[in-house]
Parts: structure tokens; sequence; C-alpha cells
């Protein structure tokens, strides 16, 4: 083999292999921007399990607009549909809060069972957890 035949295969092999790298790094760089702050930047519509879930700021809207892309309903149907969503809303919402307000008395037993097992800034650091905790709760409601 000669020696201009070795260097085209080896720029070759390099070039291929900075091909590839390169290659891999764009779809997750362009994933990266596009996916800004839990919304798809192409049509500005909020992910799924964006970090905020600020889809789901409005129980009844979203839960309409879910079942109505599922079922695909004539103009007819979205009117008998949007009372009946709207019914399960609400008990969806009364749902969350019995839960949301049993599992506070939950964890507010178990804080006060484990105050007397943990030294000064174990509590103090449970402490700053529950607060924490409790303001994203509020958040959320």
């Amino acid at each position: 083999m000669t020696t201009d035949r070795k260097k085209a295969i080896l720029y070759l092999s390099i070039t291929f292999i900075i091909g590839v790298f390169i290659g891999s790094l764009i779809p997750a760089f362009y994933g990266r921007f596009r996916h800004r702050d839990g919304k798809d930047v192409r049509d500005g519509k909020e992910m799924r399990g964006g970090r905020d879930n600020k889809q789901f700021g409005n129980k009844q809207e979203w839960l309409t607009k879910t079942i109505i892309r599922i079922v695909k309903p004539d103009s007819a149907q979205v009117k008998e549909i949007r009372p009946l969503t709207a019914q399960a809303a609400a008990q969806l919402g009364e749902l969350e809060k019995g839960s949301n307000e049993r599992m506070s008395g939950i964890m507010d037993s178990l804080k006060s069972k484990l105050r007397p097992i943990l030294n000064d800034e174990q509590n103090k650091n449970l402490e700053e957890f529950s607060s924490k905790a409790s303001q994203r709760l509020k958040k959320r409601e």
C-alpha cells in the first residue's frame, strides 16, 4: 500500500469519526433548545411532564381538551361532553384535596414521631424540607 493511499484512508477515517461525533451531538443540542422551560418551542405547546406541569392549571379545561382529543366528537357531542367533564373535574379536585389533607396528616404524624429520635440539626433539616414541600403543594392548588 502506498503512502498516498494510507493518507487518504486515514483522512477518510478521521472525517468519518468526526462526522459521527458531530451527528450524535446535533439532535441533543437541538432538543435541548426546543424544549425550553417545559414548552415545545416549535408550536408553543406545553409539554407533558414539564417541570411546572402548568398544563394542569385549569383541570376542567385540561380534562375537556383531553377527552375531546381522544374521542374526536362532533359539535353536538362536544356540547354534551363539556358539562360532564366539568362535573368530573370538580369531583377529581375534591378527591385530590382530601388526599392532600390526609397526606399532610400522615406526614405531620411522622414528623412528631421523628422529633425525639433526631438531633437539633436533623430536626431543622426536616422542618426546612417540610416547609418547602408545603409551599410546593400550595402552589399546585
